[in-house]
């Protein structure tokens, strides 16, 4: 394990394998990467026949832990499987399979029990498990430079496989404090000997390899200053594009803040040793090393440049999904000096000025400012313009930035929509008037301040030829440049930002029309409060997504033998009750056969449903990263509607159990929560407290 644990690994284009393609046709028109291809076994292996299969090959655990070794480890493999975002047969973990070849060429029989799988995730990370399964994440190919370190990574979690580092560590000390989303380093707490062992061992494979020594420090430089985006780049004037887009200096902090990464930090409470004593002691083994060849990359450095920029499009997009928008915002700004009239960021950055402007309108602006002062590099100034912004301001520049977002891309059916949606939110400002707004750019009016002519403004002056109209035209365009004049104060910009907009009829039109649609929507609550009591009459297909169940005991905590048999009963429970119903479509969940395409349309969900929690800005239209794809799911079905059951079973003492849950129903065409119950028993995990579950889940349609 190189880096930090994947604890925080998130809830639960189709591409072709590589060839070089033009980058701009593929990022342009940029879809989140999806598996590939047929299956590999440990997705269609049934879990008891992988912990069966795993049995027999643990050597370096006690005979009395054998069993609920082998359960544990599958059972959080599983979890990592399950989420969607683990990859095959895609074009960055075929880049990755590649390297682990060339660092495997010399150890055939350990390259068959290995295998290597990219993970879309953000944090820097590679993951070693038991079974041999090693995963990069999306965020580690982000920010590496070249394949070298990639490769030298890769050679560390081989080790940690080769030298049955997890098998030694593992420990049932902390047994209470597991549940249902343990990850291996929370069951399996290396050592910094063994952290110590994989850099020195690794070097074995990584110079067998041909790969370059100048690059293992830089790999440790890249573990120090991974929590700072993926490129590091000053911001400028170019930012917001428009010259006409005047923010005030004042808005602006003087710096960025510092950067304090530093090499020799405490790393009593790390299970890593810090970076200096990594550094340190490889500087010591590489000596033992000649012959050292000069390689940053064997395979082609245009596919290294392709995968990179697929994981860095990923970043970006889990950051929107996560509600990181100004870390997405930066990102956009990064990947556009490569990637000029981008379509796809273009949309992004559309998407992410809405999504904040409409967080910002529901009162929760500091949900993406939290850990503002924290923030180090260029990405701070961001945080602080931000936060010095108002409701008002952020509002009216959300407007301007689509606008100038769509003249760029007319033909964007989606961008137009989210254009059209940020006209509409200036009617959610409380004390806004949009004929307020100025009719010249605050640029315009502060030259014509400098040039005015105070003798224009009168309606006395002779000019030769000019005819009454003309004389009108000129008094009212003076008459409006004097109030512009008078209210030219860095706290009025956002006055000017429309300048071009307060004359355009659908400006005008979409304002007035939502906010008759608030007042009107004012007088139906009461009625709509009447209509939630009754419960809705759902029609349409279910499709149910993976349920996130979990048993515990009173004393002993997370119970996994109960939690697996919660799982088997309520697909039991969901075949039994579903059987007959033609309206309902159990399209992801409990399938009877695995395939690629269910797999990756769980994903699209899973990451659907993760935007509906971040979002709970319900009083506008929900903006989703995946339209295109998720279209793509709802016309595959007849009015869909997604059902999330999140169950928990406890046993509070030797005679008193209880088993509840949270049923959610939500419209997969609009994202709206159109149904919502609680379930609730005093019984333990049977046929019975299940099947009542399932039939409560199933009583709405």
């Amino acid at each position: 394990m190189i880096t930090k644990s994947m604890r925080h690994l998130h809830l639960f284009l189709f591409v072709l394998p590589f060839t070089i393609y033009s980058q701009e046709t593929d990022f342009n028109n940029f879809k989140t990467t999806k598996a590939v291809g047929e299956p590999p076994s440990i997705f269609t292996a049934s879990f008891q026949e992988r912990v069966e299969d795993r049995k027999g090959k643990i050597t370096e655990v006690s005979d009395e832990h054998i069993d609920n070794y082998a359960m544990r480890t599958t059972y959080s493999l599983n979890n990592i499987l399950k989420t969607g975002y683990v990859l095959y047969g895609d074009p960055m973990t075929l880049y990755i399979q590649k390297i682990a070849a060339n660092l495997l060429k010399n150890e055939p029989s350990l390259k068959d029990e290995l295998q290597f799988y990219v993970i879309k995730n953000n944090i820097t990370n590679a993951l070693c498990t038991d079974p041999g399964v090693i995963f990069i994440t999306t965020g580690l190919i982000a920010q590496v430079e070249n394949e070298a370190q990639l490769a030298y990574i890769i050679a560390h979690e081989i080790v940690h496989y080769q030298e049955k580092h997890i098998q030694k560590s593992f420990t049932f000390a902390n047994e209470t404090d597991y549940d249902a989303r343990s990850s291996y380093q929370e069951m399996v707490v290396l050592s910094k000997e063994h952290e110590f062992e994989a850099d020195v061992k690794a070097l074995k494979l990584y110079h067998a390899a041909g790969y370059s020594e100048k690059e293992i420090n830089t790999v440790f430089d890249v573990l120090m200053y991974s929590y700072l985006t993926f490129d590091e780049i000053e911001i400028d004037s170019t930012f917001f594009e428009d010259p006409n887009t005047y923010i005030p200096r004042s808005y602006f902090p003087e710096k960025a803040n510092p950067i304090l990464a530093f090499e020799d930090y405490d790393d009593s409470k790390s299970t890593h040793p810090n970076i200096r004593k990594r550094k340190d002691a490889i500087a010591t083994e590489l000596r033992k090393y000649d012959h050292w060849k000069d390689n940053k990359n064997f395979i082609s450095l245009e596919e290294f440049n392709h995968v990179q920029n697929i994981a860095r499009f990923e970043t970006l997009r889990e950051n929107v999904i996560l509600a990181n928008y100004l870390e997405a915002l930066y990102e956009v700004y990064i990947l556009e000096k490569q990637f000029p009239n981008n379509t796809y960021l273009q949309t992004m950055k559309a998407v992410v000025w809405s999504k904040m402007n409409q967080t910002s309108l529901s009162g929760k602006k500091n949900t993406f400012l939290k850990n503002a002062k924290e923030k180090e590099g260029s990405i701070s100034v961001l945080y602080e313009l931000f936060k010095n912004f108002s409701r008002k301001e952020l509002a009216i520049l959300t407007v301007r930035q689509l606008e100038d977002i769509h003249q760029n891309n007319p033909t964007s059916e989606y961008i137009e929509e989210l254009r059209n949606e940020s006209f509409k939110s200036l009617a959610h400002l409380r004390r806004f008037e949009i004929n307020r707004l100025e009719k010249i750019s605050f640029n315009d009016a502060l030259e014509l301040r400098e040039n005015v002519d105070t003798t224009t403004i009168s309606d006395t002056v002779d000019i030769e030829g000019e005819t009454k109209y003309d004389r009108i035209r000129r008094i009212r365009a003076a008459q409006s440049s004097s109030q512009s004049l008078a209210e030219l104060v860095d706290e009025n910009f956002a006055d000017f930002l429309l300048h071009d907009l307060v004359a355009n009829r659908t400006f005008n039109d979409l304002y007035e029309e939502e906010k008759k649609s608030i007042e009107e929507a004012k007088k139906e609550e009461e009625e709509e409060e009447i209509k939630k009591k009754k419960g809705p009459e759902l029609e349409g297909d279910i499709i149910l997504l993976n349920p996130y169940l979990i048993a515990s005991h009173r004393t002993r905590g997370f119970d996994l033998e109960n939690t697996l048999t919660f799982h088997s009963m309520i697909s039991e429970s969901f075949e039994e009750q579903i059987a007959g119903r033609e309206l309902h479509n159990i399209s992801v969940a409990y399938s009877n056969q695995f395939t690629t395409e269910r797999y990756n349309e769980a994903s699209i969900l899973t990451d659907y449903v993760l935007q509906i929690v971040q979002s709970e800005n319900t009083d506008f239209k929900f903006i989703n990263v995946d339209r295109e794809e998720l279209s793509d799911i709802v016309s595959l079905h007849n009015n869909p509607y997604l059902l999330l059951i999140s169950g928990r079973a406890k046993r509070l003492s030797r005679t008193k159990n209880s088993l509840t849950a949270n049923i959610q129903y939500i419209e997969l065409a609009t994202g709206k929560v159109v149904d919502q119950s609680y379930y609730s028993v005093g019984l333990k995990i049977r046929k019975a407290s299940v099947g009542g579950l399932v039939f409560q889940a199933l009583s709405k349609f």
